[in-house]
């Protein structure tokens, strides 16, 4: 009766796929370990010799014994096709201490004949999940996961990742040249992307709680795209992104959302609750962001000269509990066409930190809009033309309507002035005698007049 009672069992343990198959040592013919014999418990080491071919079959498991040792490898000198499906990944994974590195990896020994195919799978605890002698030329791993390894993926040439997550790695993507990143998640890696990059383009992709989200190690020598990604309670989001453009990004939560912008573009993002929201660095385009309720907003710093300034425009700026804009050179910049949020100076300027607050820092000139921001309320200039005046006085007075010259009634001297129609289209003209312009080429009809030496303005007019 018991022996039918344990055959019962053991058949039940089949049925239900509860077998388990030990593994270890050379693999020297063609092998498969397939679904039925699944989990593979690797005791010690593999290698699988050349000319020969081990196939791991979609939904199989492969548990690595790492109880009495943290070096166990498979290596191959023949093949191994390593491919799930995405219904079946392939899970490999150690069986002790699963929170850290307990074993070394797949290693593929090319200059013996070694080739390691691999994809859809779920990788845990490698110290380097796939490393091969020679790097290939492009590494393609979609719908995988790599959890808790050491250095998760390590590029020599190209890598296109597209669905993959990446949890508690040391570093998940790092390495040189061309990375296109797809539709990816990375949570709770010390560093998520760590990249010498020749070209570099990532769309619709998540970084939380990393300690590093992306990080350029160099100048990117052909191009930067990011597009359409969050950064969340990252220690820093982007570091040093330089040649490209970053657009329609979210960042909240982080210690500093982007650090040392350099000659990228950076627009159409949204800034919330980052202790820094953006460092502006070496022309960088900032323009058309939403920056507001973080504890800083903007940095402008480790800039040595005005033609490598950056030029910030059209973004909100507002709310920012500690400075709305803090600028860290000793350069004086125009800050026109940027929303505060207030409606007089005086509330601007208490988050505004420059030459007034710290005298070996740079002067800011702004304007002031409506709560909405679309309308504009006045300027503020405290160097260039017109500065020391209040925004009240930089109302300039002159005939209107305006026949063949416009006169400005004013003791400041201006030299040019800029015009603007109201379908857009502006004019420029600079002075004939002290304040007068000639503007008969003008056609007949309504316009602004729109700047005066680079002081925005827009007092209305007519031209007869």
């Amino acid at each position: 009766m018991k022996i039918f009672i344990s055959s019962i069992i053991f058949s039940l343990l089949s049925i239900f796929g509860l077998a388990q198959t030990n593994v270890s040592g050379g693999i020297y013919q063609n092998t498969t370990w397939s679904l039925s014999g699944s989990p593979y418990i690797v005791n010690s080491s593999i290698v699988v010799f050349p000319g020969n071919t081990l196939t791991i079959e979609p939904g199989v498991e492969i548990q690595i014994n790492n109880q009495n040792d943290i070096n166990i490898y498979i290596e191959t000198r023949g093949t191994i096709n390593c491919i799930g499906t995405d219904a079946q990944p392939i899970k490999i994974y150690a069986l002790y201490d699963t929170t850290n590195v307990g074993w070394q990896g797949f290693i593929c020994t090319s200059s013996q004949g070694g080739v390691l195919n691999a994809d859809r799978f779920e990788i845990s605890n490698a110290f380097t999940p796939f490393a091969y002698e020679a790097p290939l030329n492009v590494y393609n791993y979609t719908n995988s996961k790599f959890i808790r390894c050491h250095q998760a993926v390590t590029l020599g040439n190209t890598v296109n990742l597209n669905n993959c997550v990446f949890y508690g790695n040391q570093t998940a993507v790092y390495g040189w040249s061309y990375f296109n990143i797809t539709n990816c998640y990375f949570e709770q890696n010390n560093t998520a992307v760590y990249a010498y990059a020749t070209a570099f383009t990532m769309s619709d992709s998540q970084f939380i709680g990393n300690g590093s989200g992306v990080s350029f190690a160099s100048g990117v020598f052909d191009s930067m795209q990011i597009n359409n990604c969050v950064f969340e309670s990252n220690l820093v989001a982007i570091n040093f992104p330089n040649n490209g453009k970053i657009t329609e990004c979210e960042f909240s939560d982080n210690e500093t959302g982007i650090q040392a912008a350099y000659g990228c573009e950076i627009y159409f993002c949204q800034f919330t609750n980052n202790n820094l929201a953006l460092d502006a660095s070496v022309l960088a385009d900032i323009h058309d962001n939403q920056i507001n309720q973080n504890l800083g907003g903007i940095t402008i710093s480790n800039v040595t000269s005005a033609s490598n300034s950056p030029s910030i425009y059209n973004n909100e700026i507002c709310g920012n509990l500690n400075f709305n804009v803090n600028n860290n050179t000793n350069m004086n910049y125009s800050l026109f066409s940027n929303c505060f949020c207030e409606l007089d100076s005086a509330q601007i300027e208490a988050f505004l930190i420059d030459g007034y607050d710290d005298i070996t820092k740079g002067l800011i000139n702004y304007q002031i809009y409506d709560s909405s921001c679309t309308v504009l309320l006045g300027n503020v200039v405290k160097f260039g033309a017109g500065a020391g005046l209040d925004e009240s006085q930089l109302v300039f007075r002159f005939e209107n309507p305006v026949g063949q010259n416009l006169e400005l009634f004013s003791e400041q001297q201006v030299e040019q002035i800029v015009i603007q129609h109201l379908s857009g289209q502006q004019y420029t003209f600079k002075s004939n005698t002290a304040n007068s312009f000639d503007v008969s080429c003008l056609p007949a009809g309504f316009y602004f007049l729109y700047s005066a030496d680079g002081v925005l303005v827009r007092q209305a007019f007519m031209k007869y």
